[in-house]
């Protein structure tokens, strides 16, 4: 037993594995796989935002019912367990790793307690815990999470094991194979009559285009010259570029003729590619005729009024020889189609920064669609409605009819997502194909866009987003028990199961940075249409419920201040609810991703960090650990070149104690300064990217915060969560400016003089100055390979610039800082005799030197990313970043120079 405290403050308790010790390099390469992967997981099924993985809940959830042992040994045991449960390459846990997990589960002194998370979003929380054999209930406000949630742990455990009632159509392997086989095979025969249903509604709108079969029709927002001597009609797109396929590279060639743009095709890459229309900088075009320069002011003039069109661009095509492309004459039956009458009318958002179509007079959710789009998808709609009756016309009973009904009423959603002019052609080095929308979480503007063929086989067709979905559902557990999903309000969801039974597991709204209801309307017209006869509890309204949800949107709630504290309010009724739903030996695991980057009085905050800790802490809900959890995927828009919060931090709470006392802000300090340190070694040691570790340091930060009932400032007062933020936030860098230490003078100059000067040249006379102050010398630095200098100038050499062909082993005068930077350049660098493999031989030949220690480089880099945060530079701070989020691979692949170096030793040798 250890000496923890229960919620009286009275009773020791055991803590549990989560509260001391998880495998988090582990769970954090599997979360990372799991969002690398395209196909076979739960986000297959439908669209979400910002979903947990699912490896990281599988994890989180059975170490937060295991009791820790409190023995070494038998802890490293259940460690292995846990990395069991979470394979290297992100999928599910083979039979074995589960049958060990759900072994060590049964011999609990308490039957397993229900999983309950009122924001189930993509419902991977339930889905991981039906996996490990927990009951589950699922709430959300929103409609469309929980319809997914409702079809991923609800309707389909209802219907495992029985055999397809729509006969084998050639792909029924038998229930007793897989227990899942008679729904897919009756999901596929059901979309095929679906899709057979529609063509015969609206297939003439989408005829063959010579012969061939049609992949997408490309268009561009068109608006008139704003010279009216010109008179020519622009179209609006931002590159010519039809594909860059090697050998099949395809592009638009304008020609104007009689007062018109029209389109040729350019193949090959001899000819200049013409340039497109749009210009540098957002909304800026110029006309193709007169070239007069055309603003984003006159474009969204003419938008409002009414005056914007669209103009095919070209038709891309799949022939017996690959991917080709037609003039968009041969295609032109499209713009015949007039709009349906019962096109969804519901407005956008008043919110311009992730609803841009509005300020150009695109205001509703018709507006974003094609004609024959419009026409299309309220076609598929009707005809899943009546899929239901269907099935029980052919023998089926009530759970099968709502269960296959409802998976292809989520397929309706995902068809959705590729068919609307939020669509991109997305150019590759493999055959350009449709993006689907949302690559944000946003709906921008989008000058140019792709129509997807629905009855085709490429991206944006009814039975490939179907087999899309079934992808997904093939990832579901076999064997899971019923669950239960609800449309209800957080508030109040701790209402939906007995007092004190359940695991509370969630992953709550990230303050105002998704507008969730907002972007799920979009989704919602059409699931609605198709499912409001299946679910009348989640479907009785027009639109999503907004007044009531839980993000602090300033629109909506009068401006920033009255939207934070509104957030405040709410969710200090979330914890105080969910913690009266809580087993009270059990911790409640709440995970949030949210960078601080609002400036406020010169210092780093977070709204959305404080807002949640301070409702928290209002709800007398303490933190008593975190574990940050990396788990970028490699093509998320936001993290392309960006510096881009890259982990989730699980934060491990417990009502707090009725015993605690109080701290001043002295003792506060002093804590953060003693505890901090052996707190954030193991982070760094676990290679947590270092735009993270300050989002991770909140929370060792905040367990001492929460441990008191009152922090006191000075003058009495109660010291606020923001003030304790930026006082963690001021410790972290203390610690991590001690680094220096262990440097180096030559290392010590550099960073020195890079807090000052970036990379840009100064005076020889100030850098000798400075190099006196650390017993070195300028001339030193320059033959150590980190300076240069000329014309009575010094600067620090960028790692871009570093020659090639350098080996650390033979350097006469070898730094910590070169050492750094040559990572950073071969890490960063494209082509040949740079990547990761090149790092790590670089890195195992660097640390055959004594002077060199890998802990050292690293801290290095951790220091120089805290310094470029600091000073607002972008650029070094992503090189930084990358260079410790690498960090593990780096070792890998040092790791993997060494026995080769001994291989070829040994060989040498015999």
């Amino acid at each position: 037993m250890s000496g923890a405290i229960d919620n009286n403050g009275t009773t020791p308790r055991r803590r549990k594995l989560i509260e001391v010790a998880l495998p988090t390099e582990a769970i954090s390469r599997a979360s990372k796989a799991d969002k690398d992967r395209k196909v076979g997981t739960i986000k297959n099924i439908h669209k979400w935002f910002a979903p947990m993985p699912t490896p990281a809940w599988r994890a989180l959830l059975f170490a937060a019912v295991v009791d820790d042992p409190a023995d070494e040994e038998k802890r490293a045991e259940l460690l292995e367990v846990i990395e069991g449960l979470v394979p290297e390459n992100g999928t599910a846990p083979s039979e074995e790793a589960l049958k060990k997990a759900k072994a060590v589960l049964a011999e609990q002194e308490q039957e397993l307690p229900v999983v309950l998370d009122p924001f189930c979003g993509g419902g991977s929380t339930l889905v991981e815990a039906q996996r490990l054999g927990f009951p589950t209930v699922a709430s959300d406000l929103n409609p469309v999470p929980v319809l997914v949630t409702r079809v991923e742990t609800q309707l389909i455990p209802a219907v495992l094991g029985m055999p397809p009632i729509s006969g084998d159509d050639g792909g029924f392997e038998g229930t007793a194979v897989d227990p899942m086989a008679g729904l897919l095979a009756d999901v596929k025969h059901y979309a095929q009559r679906v899709g057979d249903k529609v063509k015969a509604e609206v297939g003439e709108f989408y005829e063959p285009v010579n012969g061939g079969e049609v992949v997408a029709w490309l268009w561009a927002r068109t608006v008139p010259c704003v010279d009216p001597a010109c008179g020519v009609v622009i179209p609006l797109y931002s590159s010519p570029w039809l594909s860059k396929q090697k050998g099949r590279e395809a592009w638009l060639r304008p020609v104007v003729k009689g007062g018109r743009v029209r389109f040729e095709i350019g193949t090959g890459t001899e000819e200049e590619v013409p340039e497109p229309t749009k210009r540098s900088g957002r909304g800026k075009f110029a006309c193709l005729a007169c070239g007069t320069e055309i603003n984003e002011a006159y474009i969204r003039q003419i938008g409002i009024a009414g005056h914007m069109g669209t103009q095919m661009l070209a038709i891309a095509m799949d022939g017996i020889s690959g991917r080709y492309f037609l003039p968009e004459t041969n295609g032109n039956r499209a713009e015949t189609v007039s709009p349906p009458d019962d096109a969804p009318e519901l407005e956008f958002a008043d919110n311009s920064k992730q609803f841009s179509t509005k300020l150009y007079g695109l205001r509703r959710q018709a507006d974003i669609y094609t004609s024959r789009q419009l026409h299309m998808l309220g076609s598929f709609a009707d005809a899943v409605a009546e899929v239901s009756d269907w099935v029980e016309q052919d023998g089926g009973n009530a759970d099968q009819a709502k269960a296959i009904a409802s998976v292809l009423a989520v397929c309706i959603g995902k068809l959705a997502t590729s068919n609307s002019s939020q669509v991109r052609w997305r150019i590759r080095s493999g055959p350009s194909k449709a993006e689907p929308a949302f690559g944000r979480q946003s709906l921008p503007m989008l000058w140019d866009f792709a129509e997807a063929n629905p009855f085709g086989e490429s991206v944006g067709a009814w039975l490939v987003q179907v087999n899309s979905v079934l992808s997904g559902i093939k990832a579901l557990p076999r064997d899971a028990r019923q669950g239960v999903a609800v449309q209800a309000d957080a508030r109040t969801a701790g209402s939906l199961v007995p007092t004190s039974s359940a695991l509370i597991a969630t992953d709550p709204p990230y303050f105002a940075q998704i507008p969730y209801a907002d972007l799920s309307d979009y989704f919602y017209v059409w699931l609605r249409r198709a499912a409001r006869g299946l679910h009348p509890d989640l479907f009785g309204t027009m639109a999503t419920p907004k007044s009531d949800e839980l993000i602090a949107n300033p629109y909506r709630h009068g401006g920033p201040d009255k939207a934070r504290q509104y957030f405040i309010d709410g969710f200090t009724e979330v914890f105080s609810s969910l913690k009266q739903a809580s087993r009270s030996d059990l911790p409640l695991i709440v995970i949030y991703a949210h960078r601080q980057e609002e400036t406020k009085d010169g210092e780093l905050t977070s709204s959305a960090w404080d807002a949640l800790l301070e409702a928290m802490l209002a709800a007398d809900v303490s933190v008593v650990g975190t574990w940050p959890l990396h788990a970028t995927n490699t093509t998320r828009q936001v993290g392309q070149g960006a510096n881009a919060l890259a982990s989730y931090i699980a934060m491990i709470c417990r009502p707090r104690p009725k015993s605690t006392g109080t701290l001043d802000r002295r003792g506060f300090l002093q804590a953060l300064r003693r505890e901090l340190p052996d707190r954030i070694k193991p982070l760094q040691q676990s290679s947590i990217p270092a735009v993270d570790l300050g989002q991770a340091a909140i929370g060792p930060g905040m367990e001492i915060f929460s441990r008191y009932s009152r922090v006191t400032e000075p003058d009495g007062s109660a010291m606020r969560v923001r003030t304790a933020l930026s006082l963690i936030t001021k410790s972290l860098d203390e610690l991590l400016s001690e680094y220096e230490e262990d440097f180096d003078a030559d290392t010590r100059w550099c960073i020195k003089w890079f807090e000052e000067k970036q990379w840009e040249a100064a005076d020889f006379g100030e850098a000798d100055k400075l190099a006196n102050r650390y017993n070195t010398s300028v001339p030193g630095l320059v033959h150590a390979g980190v300076v240069k200098s000329a014309a009575g100038k010094a600067a620090l050499i960028k790692p871009a610039a570093l020659p090639g062909g350098y080996d650390p082993t033979t350097d006469d005068r070898l730094t910590v800082w070169e050492v750094a930077m040559y990572l950073s350049r071969l890490i960063e660098g494209k082509g040949v005799g740079t990547g990761i493999d090149v790092a790590g031989e670089f890195l195992a030949r660097a640390r055959t030197r004594p002077e060199i220690d890998e802990d050292t480089v690293k801290g290095l880099a951790y220091l120089l990313h805290s310094v470029c945060e600091q000073r607002g530079w972008t650029e070094s701070q992503r090189w930084f970043n990358n260079l410790t989020s690498s960090w593990q691979d780096l070792q890998t692949a040092a790791r993997a120079a060494d026995r080769q170096k001994m291989k070829v030793s040994e060989d040498q040798l015999f």
